[in-house]
């Protein structure tokens, strides 16, 4: 990569111009969750090819950290680039000099030793952002039904670990039309295929910045792969419902669609 491209990697982790925008209009993901502050104290600090980021805890701080790291995640994965970090809850000193605590610190250790995904049980620092079980269990007792749902939709939980997960955004959803309304299966499938372009584009950048004498890089690359495949699968589900929805109505039971009974 030039030092452009690699400039551009690393500003895609975020910027200071992210924590002015929150200082100006305020939290961007579940605006009316509770906060302590406008600004929700919000912090980064890029530092190598890596960034440390921090806000206030409440629950707006805690949702607009989270979809911070799941678009700048999103936005490497489009770029075939792998990330990896680790969120919790700590102590952490953060001004534009000055970054340190306990809790930082913590972070740092944690990272190195994310196992979120593994296919074994030894694996550690599989390459994803591995969210900590105090900030789910935060989460999960909030009372505001957005944080919840957000989190939700930004977090995948398996084998009782969590981590930002921004492949199912590599999916498409459509509506079936309602009364007077005509479904299109073309423009269905043709925004099908552009979901399937996308990602086959992902799988090619990636394999394009993995070294394939180095046997650690390309055990995490498997991880992306693995998941992008699933993604390719989704699209192709989809398209069958696309199918089975452009035939004649007396052709087709409900029950083929959703697995009803006839």
């Amino acid at each position: 990569m030039s030092l452009s491209e690699l400039s551009e990697v690393v500003r895609a982790l975020g910027t200071d111009d992210d924590r002015k925008h929150f200082e100006k209009y305020g939290p961007t993901t579940c605006p009316e969750a509770p906060r302590l502050k406008k600004g929700m104290d919000f912090r980064i600090t890029p530092a190598s090819d890596c960034a440390i980021i921090s806000a206030e805890v409440s629950p707006a701080g805690l949702i607009n950290l989270v979809s911070h790291c799941w678009t700048a995640c999103f936005k490497l994965l489009s770029k075939g680039i792998m990330c990896r970090g680790y969120i919790k809850r700590g102590q952490i000193y953060h001004t534009d000099e000055h970054q340190f605590g306990t809790g930082l610190s913590d972070a740092v250790e944690r990272e190195k030793q994310v196992s979120v995904f593994k296919q074994d049980a030894e694996e550690r620092g599989t390459p994803f952002i591995e969210v900590d079980q105090e900030i789910v269990r935060y989460v999960n007792v909030q009372l505001d039904q957005c944080v919840r749902e957000m989190f939700s939709r930004l977090v995948k939980t398996e084998d009782d670990l969590a981590a930002i997960f921004p492949f199912q955004r590599l999916n498409h959803d459509f509506i079936i039309a309602g009364f007077g309304t005509a479904f299109d299966p073309e423009k269905e499938r043709a925004s099908v295929n552009v979901v399937r372009g996308w990602i086959h584009k992902m799988k090619e950048q990636l394999q394009r910045h993995i070294d394939p004498s180095d046997d650690s890089a390309v055990r995490k690359g498997g991880h992306y792969t693995r998941m992008l495949d699933a993604q390719l699968m989704a699209c192709d589900k989809t398209e069958e419902v696309i199918d089975r929805l452009s035939q004649p109505f007396p052709g087709r039971q409900m029950s083929d669609l959703w697995g009803g009974n006839e």
